[in-house]
């Protein structure tokens, strides 16, 4: 027993010694790690004292601290952050020495959440360091919006700025701070603007405020195309051109000539150029997506359905057979009316007129408007005794067959489900062979003259123009377009235009010249390969909403060439109307996805318009989801309405009439603005040059006072006026909005989130409508008025007049209409609707 205890006792104290051996060995350990510790962070000391130097230099209101400054403090000083001991204040350094590490992990940890908070105090305090230069640089004191706007130094500023709210102002405002500040000398500053007009306003601006800086004059401010012409003329070893003088005019006529000599000299190119222009000019839409017939009927009427032998027909699947016929030399007569005897007449088929008729060969033709199913689109109206629009077609369908059954007519058929099945026209050519119908080719001469003489014609041409800029200010080629499996109207297209996009390439090699967009993409080639090397400490660039893609690769190239630059942009995204020459509203709307971390601000009081026309105008540009969500401040209240409509009664009128109709509604309102203030601007706008009256100058002479002038609605940005009529504000090709400029192939070279209905010509209507600061009028045909005109109606304080002159079978407009015994209201889409209520109805 004695012996078990002296073994237990003796186990004890081993496990003691060795417990006691461990913790020496720990201590030891601990004692050299933190002598260590202590060595290496004493080393570390003056490192990171001059970490805190330099933060409190970033950090002492001097200026701006910017991410790009952020990241490099972190990226100077990860190394050090990252060999401070978890336990350096453990280690038995002076309380000292533990106290500046600590400032300093505190500052590493959280300098991006202090920066915020800094650059917000920065802000403030620079304003009223610097209030004496903002307030007397305009008549007026700069709003405080501007004022943040300008302080704010940030790498990449995006300055949204609504219509009237000092753009200009706010980017010439920045040049003088910085200039003044120091923090830039001229020569560091690049300025951009898009025009010639605007670049020489935005000079004459920043001299003006920068008079009392040496060298003011010498800023370098440019148009992009003059800045790229002048890298690549600097660049490159012989003498550039400009191609066609960069006119649209010669252009054209290039491309024009490149397609006649295609078309003569090229089979194959000839049999797709005819096949797009006979059969794809109008952009392909299923009746059966369609929510009513007023919808429908407003989409038709945005169309020229007019054939290649001058027919004007009611429908694309119609204008497609017309076409097919006239290309085959096959006569025909558009719904030739059909005699009836007198028990075969009826209400619902009192006048029958059948789809065509071949005299010749003494056939009739129906194209029938239903699927493969038999249905028709849901926006067809239901006739007593039928329940639906389904029955009530089909009703006629056997109504028409019976009829040709009686007299012995012969009646061929075809369906609009061919037409989706692109069967149509080779089903049609069938059944009319079989019934002895003779088809004749043309020459191709013949052919030519038919298609140079089409109305659509001059649109196809206008189109190849549009989508070259497009696809060359993206620096793309057409085998760059993807094409969709099921847009056989795009991939027809692009057989077309490759051949004239090589062609015209060939001709700029010819001639040693380039275009206005080589400019650019060449521009940046040069400063990306550093042949081109000015390191600009700011770049500035006005109406930053019309920019491209190739312009965007020029300000990238600029940036990576000195990452240190700033970009400094001010814009409006509802503004953004010039993407015929390529501009990709994209690159505003998602700039910090472009360019990186950014600061936005917004100036969104404006100083041009009241606020009724505030209100109305951005209810309606906001319509389109993609355009960025802002809420703009008026300093005028309205004094009368600011927008008044003027419906024209033009239908039926020779063009003489209509020209004077017009006329004098613009001298009536003239005069009523002349009752109110005697020398008012006003600005006629139209969508077109053609909008502008002939009368002018009669009209300047009769109201000398006035200041009276023509624009159109691109031109007009950037101007203001006291009163703004919009002249022909109407649907169809050349309305507003112009169908043309919307053109769903151009969406292949846009930017995907571009797409909304009339997404450009929205943003056009607002550049319009946003020009006169009392009152905007409205001028239109009141049985074809713009869709745009009725959604204005819509608004709410046009409402009840618009839900009283709805009609009742489409829900189009009702307009006041004289008949053989009285008057009545009718539908604006006659004779495709017969909508119609009497005027006491209306008026009860």
């Amino acid at each position: 027993m004695q012996g078990d205890n002296l073994i237990g006792i003796s186990t004890i104290t081993v496990i003691l010694i060795f417990i006691l051996l461990l913790g020496f060995l720990y201590g030891w350990k601990r004692y050299i790690r933190n002598k260590k510790a202590i060595e290496k962070t004493k080393a570390l000391l003056p490192a990171i004292a001059d970490a805190i130097k330099d933060y409190l230099l970033l950090t002492n209101y001097d200026n701006y601290f910017s991410n790009f400054q952020e990241q490099q403090f972190l990226q100077a000083y990860s190394a050090i952050f990252s060999a401070i001991p978890n336990y350096y204040n453990k280690t038995g350094l002076a309380k000292a020495d533990n106290a500046v590490i600590a400032k300093f992990l505190t500052i590493y940890k959280s300098t991006a959440k202090d920066r915020t908070t800094y650059n917000e105090l920065f802000v403030k305090a620079e304003s009223e360091k610097y209030a004496h230069l903002f307030d007397t640089l305009e008549t007026y004191p700069l709003s405080r919006d501007q004022v943040e706007a300008i302080v704010r130094d940030e790498d990449n500023n995006l300055v949204i700025a609504g219509a009237g709210t000092g753009k200009t102002t706010t980017i010439s405002a920045k040049v003088a701070y910085l200039l003044t500040k120091g923090l830039a000398k001229p020569e560091d500053l690049l300025i951009i603007s898009f025009t010639k007009n605007a670049v020489d306003e935005m000079y004459k601006r920043c001299v003006q405020f920068c008079s009392a800086i040496p060298g003011a004059e010498q800023l370098d401010v440019r148009t992009f195309n003059s800045f790229g012409y002048f890298v690549t003329r600097y660049c490159s070893p012989s003498e550039i051109l400009l191609a066609f003088d960069g006119k649209e005019g010669p252009t054209k006529v290039f491309l024009q000539k490149a397609f006649n000599e295609l078309f003569i000299n090229d089979a194959d190119f000839q049999k797709k150029a005819i096949s797009f222009i006979a059969f794809f000019s109008r952009p392909e839409r299923d009746e059966f997506e369609f929510e009513d017939k007023n919808e429908f009927l407003k989409y038709e009427r945005s169309f020229e359905n007019e054939t290649l032998d001058g027919k004007v027909v009611n429908s694309k699947e119609e204008l497609q057979i017309c076409n097919f016929l006239c290309l085959f030399k096959i006569d025909y007569e558009y719904q030739k009316h059909y005699p009836l005897m007198p028990e075969d007449r009826n209400a619902n088929y009192a006048s029958y007129q059948p789809d065509f008729y071949f005299s010749e060969y003494e056939i009739w033709h129906e194209h029938y408007g239903i699927d493969r199913n038999g249905d028709v689109p849901k926006w067809f109206t239901a006739k007593h005794p039928h329940k639906t629009g389904r029955e009530t077609y089909h009703a006629g369908i056997l109504w028409k067959e019976a009829i040709h059954q009686k007299y012995g007519t012969k009646l061929i058929k075809t369906y609009s489900y061919e037409n989706k099945e692109n069967t149509l026209l080779q089903n049609l050519r069938k059944r009319l062979e079989e019934l002895g119908v003779e088809f004749k080719e043309r020459t191709p001469e013949e052919l030519q003259e038919i298609i140079a003489s089409s109305s659509h014609f001059e649109d196809f041409i206008g189109l190849v123009y549009t989508f070259l800029g497009l696809l060359k200010s993206n620096g793309k080629q057409p085998a760059n377009i993807k094409v969709p499996l099921t847009d056989k109207r795009l991939k027809v297209f692009l057989e077309v235009f490759t051949p004239l996009y090589n062609e015209y390439q060939r001709e700029l090699k010819k001639q040693n010249a380039i275009d206005f967009n080589d400019m650019i993409n060449l521009a940046s080639e040069h400063i990306t390969n550093g042949h081109y090397n000015k390191p600009y400490k700011y770049i500035l660039v006005d109406e930053f909403q019309d920019m491209s893609l190739g312009r965007y690769e020029l300000l990238k190239s600029l940036r990576k060439q000195n990452p240190e630059a700033k970009l400094y942009t001010v814009g409006d995204d509802w503004q953004s109307i010039f993407r015929f020459s390529g501009s990709d509203i994209s690159i505003i709307t998602e700039f910090a996805a472009h360019f990186g971390f950014t600061s936005q601000s917004a100036i969104l009081k404006t100083y041009r318009f009241n606020d009724e026309i505030l209100k109305t105008t951005s209810e309606f540009i906001q319509k389109n989801p993609s355009q960025l969500k802002k809420t703009l401040s008026a300093i005028t209240i309205a004094e009368q309405p600011s927008f008044v409509f003027h419906e024209l009664d033009l239908a039926g009128q020779f063009l003489p009439k209509k020209k004077a109709a017009k006329h004098e509604c613009i001298r009536h309102i003239l005069e009523g603005i002349q009752t109110i203030q005697s020398d008012a601007v006003v600005f006629l706008i139209g969508r077109y040059h053609g909008n502008c009256p002939d009368t002018l100058p009669q009209l300047k002479r009769d109201f000398p006072a006035f200041t009276l002038n023509f624009f159109t609605a691109h031109s007009v940005k950037g101007l203001t006026a006291d009163y703004a009529i919009l002249l022909d504000m109407d649907s169809g090709v050349y309305g507003f909005p112009s169908e043309i400029a919307d053109d769903p192939i151009l969406n292949a070279v846009l930017h995907e989130g571009d797409k909304f209905d009339n997404s450009e010509e929205r943003r056009l209507f607002y550049v319009a409508t946003t020009r006169a600061r009392h009152q905007n009028h409205l001028l239109y045909d009141q049985t074809n008025p713009s869709k745009f005109v009725e959604e204005l109606l819509m608004l709410e304080s046009n409402q009840a007049i618009l839900q009283q002159r709805r009609c009742p079978e489409c829900n189009g407009i009702l307009i006041r209409r004289k008949g053989i015994f009285s008057e009545f209201y009718g539908c604006v889409n006659y004779p495709q609707c017969s909508g119609k209520i009497s005027i006491n109805a209306m008026n009860s």
